[in-house]
């Protein structure tokens, strides 16, 4: 995402990244993959339940799918590394599954994706593709 994040905001998009933990926790996982502008802690996951976001298996996370392993090899590539430590840490729940939204400044979710699996999410591309669709581009 940081390396479209110049192409958000000239759509006048914010990215923001929810964090299972402190503010602490979230400042310190932000600042590792340069998302510090608006990072949102979230020990309690409130937003991932009202967001519906669902949990993976335990074989999911033993035999991760096709598009998990391209992930890893994408972030890897790309000198993005996992980190255990997050995952020790006690908000942390290695079966949340993650999603993206789009959300209007006054709070109203115009697009929501939740993932399915692991390795499901959009690509920065993919979401720019959707926020073309929401918000004109800017003169």
């Amino acid at each position: 995402m940081r390396e479209k994040q110049s192409e958000f905001e000239k759509r006048g998009v914010a990215l923001a990244c929810v964090v299972q933990g402190t503010a602490e926790e979230a400042a310190r996982f932000c600042g590792r993959h340069g998302v510090e502008s608006l990072c949102i802690p979230d020990p309690n996951k409130e937003s991932y339940r009202a967001l519906g976001l669902g949990r993976a298996s335990l074989w999911e996370l033993i035999l991760p799918s096709d598009d998990l392993k391209r992930r890893r090899a994408e972030a890897k590539a790309a000198g993005c590394s996992n980190k255990l430590e997050g995952a020790r840490q006690k908000h942390s729940d290695i079966f949340q599954l993650s999603g993206a939204a789009l959300v209007a400044e006054r709070g109203t979710i115009l697009w929501l994706h939740r993932s399915k699996h692991t390795g499901d999410l959009p690509s920065a591309d993919g979401l720019l593709e959707i926020v073309g669709k929401f918000v004109p581009a800017r003169a």
